[in-house]
């Protein structure tokens, strides 16, 4: 045994020593490269900082070009004084350090040289000989130059264009109007300062290039001193180079600084800097890394590492060394003293094993006597513990203690100090915060031993026993909760309890046990064959079976005790299960309620739930249950149902004169009477104090129950003899029958038949009344229109569209009328016609009215703002304007714009309304028009009392309605009536403007009548507010309007027979093609034309002869079509209808020539009548 432990401490000692020699070396090589990655970091963060500094600082030389171009922009002239001043404004300044010259120079293209000198010569402004000589397209020459620093130096008059890197880097500044920065320049510049660029800014005037401002910088001087302040640790071995472009090379090198002829180093950085599409390369190395790479540590660790390895190498040789000797010397001892040795070496070997894969921290801890704690050792749990290494604590405690819990750590501290003056066992269990930042709970357990320095030292471990505490408390809380439960459970009055999976109780609550007659001792082990009797045990030995298979139980049962009581319990069982996983089942759980008291009143519920308690009828739910069957049993059967809705006529009367008693026994009596006349299955329910309602089934007709309805009316007014008292009422009926043609819920039906009582009572009472769904289906669609149309007004859904009003001659726009209409979600777009009518006599009316005259108002006010100045005439309501606040809400809409001349409003009063006291009005109108606003009486001609309201309206315009006008080409009657309308309007100094002009015809006509205001189809259709801008700017009447004249007077007749005939002629077409067509009925001596002839003067017959034969033979060639198709002959009278026609034209062309006749003195054309 002893020679195989030597083999181990040697091959150990040996291990050390190799393990010693290979990782100390890897330890310092992996130090060493720590050390050249901070260093290059450093240096790459330098060299950052640099590049975003020259950024910086061309950015700065950037907004000194821009407000040299600025300078030009602002100013006609800028003399060379004017920019002396700005550069000197400029100094001193540290955006400009870098830049030598700031400067112009004026572009001048070679045919504009002569002019460009003579405007010098002109503003006084010296003018430089432009060098180098020579003819180009143009010159970029310097024109005004400043000194700021440096010795670089532009001659004045130098071309800037004939530098080609100059001359690129201007045209680049003049194509995108931004600053642009040059290649190198190639001018003299000192060693030490790098290489010349320039910065070129354009400058326009009116949209031309004038020339550019600009500055030359030197490119050393530009980085110098950035170099020189971030480089200054390193700056002997830094190495900086600027390149123009992205590419490093001899000829693009604009600055250097240091050697940099070596190789690259590792410290090698680039960054490329942009100023507006230019880009410079600045490239920095470090020419000497090892000035500033500390490989000190790194050396540090590898001597001592190997020295540390060779010292433990010998002290284990050493260790080896004396085991040999302990051994020779153990050999002399005896037999008992070997064993022994044996024994403690096998001990301490095992000791050494469960040292090492022991959890937590083995440490050495020494406090000072100076109250300074250390850790010279700490085994690598701290780190999980503490969140340190093992370093951190070695020289220094503190942050060990840093991370104890604020709350333990004075406790921490003292159990220390106490241990460390008594030498008792320091042993105590605190939290800490672990790495986490998670609190943890650790239990601390060391013997202290004193040092001969006064120095107390500790040797122990601290483990983590979070789970330990926290299985602790969850154990406390477990058992506190446990008796927390258990002691609600004994407050709970039903039987709560728990069996195992063999049916032996193993628990029971308080009352259970109290109805088990025992305690939580003896009933452990019992069955239910001990407590029930053998009916009821099985029954729940039954429920029981379910529910340990895995079925939850809940149930009703009535249980028999020992004593024979009858109890009905809510039985409610569930497994137990003992892993949630497994879902293994090792017992149930069971609450088990008395319910006796609640099935009891459950039944007199049921009782009182459904039957009224006077009558013994049915209530009102136990009726809506049967009214729901019947309505299915209808569908299904197709057979009607009846719902009677029965109130007592003179109820009342009785009932408070007789007592509530006698009331109550009328009740009864007057119930039973009507259940005996009803047929069996049909339902009658009481559902109020002196209310019923009857449901009477299977009607194949619903008129098949009226017979029932005079019964149920004979049962009710029956008299009463109560205790010596005659009494007697009567009922009224409303019936309603299902199905209808819309569906309905009970609750709709027996609405419709309490309404349909109402009006049997209203009747005279003592009858029925059937309920009208018609008439109710057109009251709901009334009211759901309502609620459409307000949902609409509030939702922005109505908008205006607007028509133009126009002078036909002189293509004048006068105006546009404001017409409503509907942008309905689902319809689209719906015109009046389609909501107007459901409001016309409702409080919304005025609400939509008020809306439409704000919404032109604010249109109104779009337009002026566009330049576009229109009267837009709103539609009034009768509602609206017989409402007396009619005025004041007006004015109130007026007042929200007034930027708006009232007079650009006009409000249209529809002369079919029925307006009511028209005194009144035409003084609400007349306070209107004091305000400002036009008044027009629309739809003129259509109501009952048009000159009434033409006579005492004070409104100046006349809306002559469409359907006058609409026919005045066909109808000769139309078109009188409209002449006479205008002639009415004329006589009471009114303006006429007719409405429904649809073609261009109906114009002609109506300038030839003396009509030139117009609205319609054929001017416009109404269109969106967004459009009519446009329209009115594109909008030309017909060419000829213009020039058509009005017919004289006197001569309409003849425009009238025109029309007349042509209208003739096409009713003779008609009866010819259509066999019960009449056959129009026209004599010549009685038409318009043969009227007017017969009255004509006698020279003016004479002129007139050749048109009145051609009249008489159009009236001739009529009669023989009539002829031949009363005498069979069809045929030939449909062929000679073109003749009839081609007649027809002549005339009509004579009659045409005959209403412009010639210029003469005036003289009387109509015989006197």
């Amino acid at each position: 045994m002893s020679s195989i432990s030597a083999s181990r401490l040697t091959l150990l000692s040996w291990l050390v020593l190799i393990g010693g020699l290979v990782l100390t070396p890897l330890a310092a090589l992996t130090l060493a490269k720590n050390e050249e990655n901070r260093a290059m970091t450093e240096f790459a963060d330098r060299a950052d900082r640099i590049a975003l500094r020259v950024r910086e600082r061309l950015s700065g030389y950037d907004v000194v070009l821009d407000s040299g171009a600025a300078l030009f922009n602002a100013s006609d002239l800028v003399t060379e004084q004017d920019w002396r001043r700005f550069a000197e404004r400029l100094q001193p300044n540290p955006a400009l350090d870098g830049m030598e010259t700031l400067g112009f120079a004026r572009f001048v293209r070679e045919q504009e040289r002569h002019d460009h000198g003579a405007w010098l010569e002109q503003h006084h402004i010296r003018a430089p000989i432009i060098s180098p000589p020579g003819e180009r397209e143009a010159y970029g020459y310097v024109l005004y130059t400043e000194h700021l620093s440096g010795t670089g130096h532009l001659s004045l008059g130098l071309d800037l264009l004939t530098k080609p890197a100059l001359g690129a880097a201007m045209t680049r500044a003049e194509q995108t109007g931004k600053t642009s920065l040059s290649a190198k320049a190639g001018l003299s510049a000192p060693a030490d300062s790098g290489a010349t660029v320039m910065m070129f800014a354009p400058v326009y005037r009116q949209s031309r290039l004038l020339g550019w401002v600009f500055g030359s910088l030197r490119s050393g001087e530009l980085v110098k001193d950035m170099v020189a302040e971030e480089m200054h640790r390193q700056a002997p071995w830094t190495t900086l180079r600027l390149y123009d472009g992205n590419t490093p090379s001899a000829n693009a090198l604009l600055y250097h600084h240091g050697d940099g002829q070596g190789l690259a180093t590792p410290f090698l950085q680039q960054r490329v800097i942009d100023v507006n599409g230019r880009q410079w390369l600045l490239v920095s190395d470090h020419a000497n890394p090892a000035a500033v790479i500390d490989h000190r540590p790194a050396l540090l660790v590898l001597i001592s590492g190997l020295i540390l390895s060779v010292l433990l190498f010998l002290l284990l040789r050493s260790a080896l060394a004396s085991r040999a000797r302990a051994e020779a010397l153990a050999e002399q001892l005896s037999g008992e003293l070997s064993l022994r040795e044996h024994r403690y070496s096998r001990l301490q070997s095992r000791l050494n094993r469960i040292a090492s894969r022991v959890s937590g921290m083995l440490f050495e801890y020494r406090l000072e006597t100076n109250g300074r704690g250390t850790f010279p050792y700490a085994s690598d749990g701290i780190r999980q513990l503490f969140g340190l290494p093992p370093e951190q604590a070695r020289d220094n405690a503190a942050a060990m203690f840093d991370a104890i819990h604020p709350d333990d750590v004075d406790e921490v501290a003292e159990a220390i100090l106490n241990s460390a003056s008594t030498l008792n066992p320091w042993h105590h269990e605190f939290r800490v915060n672990g790495p986490d930042n998670q609190p943890r709970w650790l239990l601390g357990d060391a013997l202290p031993r004193r040092e001969t320095d006064g120095a107390t030292s500790w040797f122990g471990v601290i483990t983590d026993i979070t789970g330990r505490k926290q299985a602790e408390q969850a154990l406390k809380a477990a058992h506190s909760q446990s008796r927390h439960f258990r002691a609600a459970l004994d407050q709970v009055s039903s039987f709560i309890y728990m069996k195992d999976t063999r049916f032996r109780y193993i628990y029971a609550n308080r009352a259970a046990l109290e109805q088990f007659g025992c305690n939580s001792i003896t009933l452990k082990g019992c069955m239910d064959e001990q407590f029930f009797a053998r009916e009821t045990a099985q029954v729940l030995r039954e429920s029981d079976n379910r529910v340990l298979a895995g079925e939850p139980c809940s149930e009703e049962v009535e249980i028999i005790g020992k004593d024979g009581r009858r109890t009905v319990f809510l039985d409610v069982k569930t497994p137990i299960f003992d892993d949630p996983e497994h879902r293994e089942i090792v017992g149930l759980l069971g609450i088990r309620t008395d319910i006796t008291l609640l099935k009891d009143s459950e039944q007199q519920l049921r009782q009182l739930a459904h039957f009224d308690p006077l009558t013994r009828l049915h209530n009102r739910v136990l009726l809506s249950d049967r009214l729901r069957q019947a309505m299915a049993q209808a569908r299904r059967h197709q057979q009607a149902v009846a719902v009677v809705y029965l109130d007592l006529d003179g109820f009342k009367a009785i009932n408070d004169t007789h007592g509530h008693a006698a009331g109550d026994k009328l009740l009864v009596a007057v119930a039973g009477r009507m259940k005996e006349v009803i047929r069996e299955g049909d339902t009658l329910a009481r559902v109020g104090g002196d209310e019923f309602v009857a449901i009477l089934l299977d009607l194949a007709d619903p008129h098949h129950c009226t017979p029932l309805l005079d019964r149920l009316l004979q049962a009710a007014a029956r008299p009463v003899n109560l205790d010596g008292l005659r009494l007697q009422v009567s009922a009224s009926l409303g019936v309603t029958f299902y199905p209808q043609a819309e569906e309905l819920d009970p609750d709709q039906l027996l609405r419709q038949a309490d309404q349909s009582m109402y009006q049997a009572k209203l009747a005279g009472k003592n009858r029925y009344h059937l309920f009208d769904t018609e008439r109710d289906r057109s009251v709901r669609t009334h009211h759901e229109s309502l609620e459409h149309i307000r949902h609409a007004l509030h939702n922005g859904e109505f908008v205006l569209y607007y028509q133009p009003k126009v002078n036909m001659r002189t293509g004048q726009v006068i105006g546009a009328e404001a017409l409503i209409r509907w942008q309905h979600p689902q319809q689209g777009l719906l015109p009046p016609s389609h909501f107007l009518p459901a409001i016309e006599e409702h409080a919304l009316a005025i609400e939509l009215g008020n809306w439409v005259i704000d919404a032109a108002l604010q249109q109104i006010r779009e337009w002026q703002a566009q330049g576009l100045k229109l009267v837009v005439s709103v539609n009034l309501s009768a509602r609206q304007l017989r409402q007396e606040a009619f005025v004041a809400q007006l004015t109130q809409l007026l007042g929200h714009y007034p930027d708006i001349d009232p007079a650009w409003l006009e409000l249209e009063i529809l002369e079919t309304s029925a307006l009511g006291d028209l005194a009144q009005i035409s003084e609400r109108l007349c306070q209107c028009r004091k305000l400002g606003l036009g008044i027009s009486l629309d739809d003129f001609g259509t109501g009952y009392s048009s000159l009434t309201y033409l006579k005492q309206l004070p409104a100046g315009i006349v809306k002559v309605d469409q359907s006058f006008v609409r026919d005045i080409l066909e109808d000769p009657e139309d078109l009188t009536i409209l002449d006479g309308v205008l002639s009415l309007a004329r006589a009471f100094g009114r303006t006429v403007i007719a409405e429904g002009v649809e073609t261009v015809e109906h114009g002609n006509m109506l300038l030839r009548i003396g009509c030139e205001l117009a609205q319609g189809y054929g001017i416009a259709r109404p269109m969106p507010a967004a459009e009519l801008p446009g329209w009115v700017a594109g909008w030309k009447p017909a060419s000829h309007w213009a020039g058509l004249p009005r017919v004289d007077p006197a001569l309409l007749p003849l425009l009238y027979a025109s029309i007349e005939h042509r209208a003739w002629i096409d009713s003779i077409d008609r009866a010819l093609h259509q066999p019960d067509s009449p056959w129009p009925a026209l004599e010549a001596e009685h038409c318009r034309f043969g009227i007017w002839y017969r009255h004509c003067a006698a020279p003016e017959q004479r002129r007139l002869a050749p048109l009145a034969g051609l009249h008489q033979q159009l009236h001739e060639q009529a009669a023989q079509l009539q002829q031949w198709q009363c005498d069979g002959q069809g045929q030939a009278a449909r062929q000679g209808l073109a003749e009839l026609r081609a007649l027809h034209r002549r005339l009509a062309d004579e009659l045409e020539r005959a209403l412009t006749p010639p210029a003469r003195p005036t003289r009387p054309i109509l015989k006197s009548v």
